[in-house]
């Protein structure tokens, strides 16, 4: 009765799951799964793609030299040898930087007065341009995207903002083969045989794989297209068609897939008899298979299902006897073992629980010092003003205003309150350097109520009097500067100390990103914390000149 019940049901099931396969993996996985991830396979790589010379464009705009080159030229009155002296050095840049990918044709620069610095791999004859300055400029520094020549290379353009006002320098301009997207189109899966292109904003195709239609106009609306199952007719091709349209690319293409409706019938066709055939014959040998199956399983079972009803009953873990190494064996072996587990894990809990209070106990400890300091503190500064000592008690209301900012227990505060914490610093400073050092801030009154990381200006502008201006000769300035623009604060901290040259900044970026160093504890700890709570865009960027000073700077969002 057991074994005969397994086998309806079974089958039953079989003939459920038959149908189903049928009907609804062939129509729904054959239609919409699998062209859905093919697009969106596609979509990832052309993205990974768009990417890339993104990279190339912020790795560009953001080139020290670059910036300082195009400053110059934008002067009026240079002559033309300090002209191609400039031109040479941005040129030179760029080769670094940009043609090492072998899809860029090539790379410009463009100042503001239209004097154009540039590399070509190949002889392309004049540079190619695909947009505008006034379309690049009104743009405020987001990549533009279009085609450019008869040939139909791609294009991308971007303003390049001076990094210290934010203002348009110039513009960088680069020339793409087709072949960058077009063969990510033409590897594709043939299993139906369809059309596929890109689309961008203004409905231009920009990339295909049938390539007389390149730098045409799509006939149709892209986001009427997004309905999937209904066919419609394909003006292109001629033919009914099946279109399935993926999600706008972050530089606003949308790639668009048409398959025939003929070929898409014909295969649904085949997969359907196909399924039956395999579906029919699973059964038949499941039939058999499990007559003799079951069989084996029915003691071996009860006595595993006897030992589990009791397992945890009074503390008792009860094995039960494995006589065979089938699967009925393998479970009897990993249910000994998880018995087994189970009382390990039990004994590890209690120990846990022990350990835990011993660690709670040991952290309120740890808490006593630092408030005993910040009292002991707040006493010294009682009695030096009982004592008419108005310098004393100031610095020691700072020490303590400063230990205590280390020892609160908030990650973000405001901006207001970590000011509070560096003026707290400077002036402990003061007492220490007097006129050696000054201070000039240029803060936004609107940025102090914006949430910051707790502590995250203390150790850059530490760093900068000891190391900057500390072992200068004479009087130094410290610069303090905090601007918002377009929903992210900006940060620079720059003094005019003994500065660092180009090795050294490298090497101080290398021990920020190591994990076991021990030096540069303060910068690295700035480092890590808004590489871990803001990503890569919001890293610190370090610039200096040996002699002239250092400039640290970075960017977050601006969150109230």
């Amino acid at each position: 009765m057991y074994i005969f019940t397994i086998l309806i049901g079974f089958m039953g099931i079989g003939l459920v799951g038959l149908f189903m396969m049928i009907f609804w993996y062939g129509y729904s996985s054959l239609s919409q799964t699998y062209l859905q991830d093919v697009n969106r396979q596609t979509t990832n790589n052309l993205e990974n793609n768009i990417q890339k010379i993104e990279d190339i464009h912020v790795q560009l705009l953001s080139s020290q030299t670059i910036q300082n080159q195009l400053r110059i030229i934008n002067q009026m009155g240079l002559d033309s040898y300090s002209l191609q002296q400039c031109q040479r050095l941005i040129e030179r840049e760029l080769a670094v930087e940009a043609l090492y990918a072998s899809y860029v044709v090539s790379v410009s620069v463009i100042s503001l007065d239209g004097t154009e610095s540039s590399v070509k791999k190949m002889e392309i004859g004049g540079t190619l341009f695909g947009f505008s300055e006034e379309e690049i400029y009104e743009a405020n520094g987001t990549t533009l995207w279009g085609l450019a020549g008869d040939e139909g290379r791609i294009c991308s353009a971007k303003a390049i903002l001076d990094l210290k006002t934010m203002q348009p320098i110039g513009y960088i301009n680069i020339i793409y083969e087709n072949s960058y997207f077009g063969e990510i189109l033409k590897d594709i899966s043939q299993e139906y045989s369809g059309a596929s292109y890109l689309v961008d904003e203004k409905g231009v195709i920009t990339v295909t794989n049938r390539e007389e239609f390149l730098g045409k106009k799509f006939p149709l609306d892209v986001e009427s297209l997004r309905e999937f199952g209904k066919a419609r007719y394909d003006v292109l091709s001629n033919t009914q068609a099946f279109y399935y349209v993926g999600s706008r690319m972050p530089n606003g293409w949308v790639l668009v897939q048409t398959v025939s409706t003929k070929e898409f019938n014909r295969r649904l066709g085949l997969f359907l008899w196909f399924t039956v055939g395999v579906v029919l014959v699973v059964l038949v040998i499941s039939f058999f298979c499990i007559r003799l199956a079951t069989s084996r399983i029915t003691q071996p079972t009860q006595e595993l299902l006897k030992s589990m009803k009791t397992l945890g009953k009074d503390d008792k873990y009860p094995r039960v006897k494995v006589v065979t190494k089938d699967e009925i064996g393998m479970i009897g072996t990993e249910y000994n073992k998880m018995a087994e587990n189970i009382e390990t894990l039990i004994e590890k809990v209690y120990k846990m629980e022990l350990t835990q209070k011993q660690a709670e106990l040991e952290f309120l400890q740890m808490q006593i010092n630092p408030h005993f300091l910040y009292n002991a503190l707040d006493t010294i500064s009682w009695m030096a003003l009982e004592k008419g000592d108005m310098d004393i008690s100031e610095m020691t209301i700072a020490l303590a205003e400063l230990l205590r900012a280390t020892i609160q227990k908030e990650s973000f505060i405001s901006l207001e309150e970590e000011m509070k914490t560096v003026k707290d610093y400077l002036l402990i400073q003061k007492e220490r350097f007097g006129e050696k050092v000054s201070v000039h801030y240029e803060i936004d009154r609107e940025t102090m109520e914006c949430q910051v990381l707790n502590f995250i200006l203390q150790p850059l502008i530490e760093n900068a009097i000891i190391h900057g201006l500390e072992p200068k000769i004479g009087k130094g300035m410290l610069n303090i500067s905090i601007q918002i623009q377009n929903g992210r604060l900006f940060f620079v901290i720059e003094d005019d100390g003994v500065g660092m040259d180009e090795k050294e900044i490298l090497f101080l970026y290398e021990k920020c990103r190591e994990n076991d160093t021990k030096k540069s504890i303060g910068l690295k700890n700035v480092y890590r914390r808004l590489l871990l709570c803001y990503g890569e865009g919001s890293c610190l960027r370090i610039a200096g000149e040996k002699g002239k000073g250092t400039r640290i700077s970075f960017s977050i969002p601006a969150v109230y």
